[in-house]
């Protein structure tokens, strides 16, 4: 009952969920990948991604329609540049909309800003729901191709599977620390 594919099989889809509600190309690559190797639906996959995402953002839209501009002004650095990203998504719209669900990074910073934008919850609504279907596809099939390319290099083996999901979990890990490290450095760089 412990063994990784019991665990991935039962908690796999709250993992997609709860990790595409935050960033989430990591776990979504991880869980299309897991797709492929038959312990995930790819479907189930791709819809709890599309939830997840879609939902973590009408919550960051929300927190900026009621919190944003409390929140920027606790950091003044950064409040001086939330004018022009608010022109920015006024002026661009949809396109602005539909783009900011596949930079990582600022995904939830961009849903925040929107809020605190003109841009109406229709709108938002709209643009982010069809990028949050578009983003859970195409992540989610990485995921898979890259499990099947795998598979047909070095054929289905076992250790073919834990090999692959150390590598996900790894590049992961270092890609999540290499953007925090940064994160601190433009935030010590701003105080100063």
């Amino acid at each position: 009952m412990t063994d990784p594919e019991s665990l991935l099989t039962n908690f796999g889809y709250l993992a997609v969920f709860v990790g595409t509600f935050l960033e989430g190309e990591t776990i979504l690559v991880a869980a299309g990948f897991f797709a492929e190797r038959g312990h995930l639906n790819l479907t189930l996959v791709i819809v709890t991604a599309f939830f997840g995402s879609f939902i973590g953002h009408i919550f960051w839209f929300w927190l900026g329609r009621t919190k944003g501009v409390a929140w920027f002004k606790r950091y003044p650095k950064l409040e001086k540049h939330l004018g022009k990203g608010i022109l920015m998504f006024e002026r661009y719209g949809a396109p602005a909309i539909f783009i900011s669900q596949w930079v990582y990074g600022i995904r939830i910073s961009c849903a925040i800003i929107i809020g605190i934008s003109r841009i109406s919850i229709t709108k938002f609504l709209i643009y982010e729901a069809l990028s949050c279907l578009l983003w859970s596809v195409v992540i989610a099939m990485l995921g898979f191709y890259f499990g099947r390319a795998i598979e047909s290099l070095l054929g289905r083996a076992e250790h073919v599977e834990k090999w692959g999901l150390l590598f996900l979990v790894t590049a992961g890990i270092a890609f999540y620390v290499y953007h925090r490290w940064k994160e601190k450095k433009q935030d010590s760089e701003l105080e100063v």
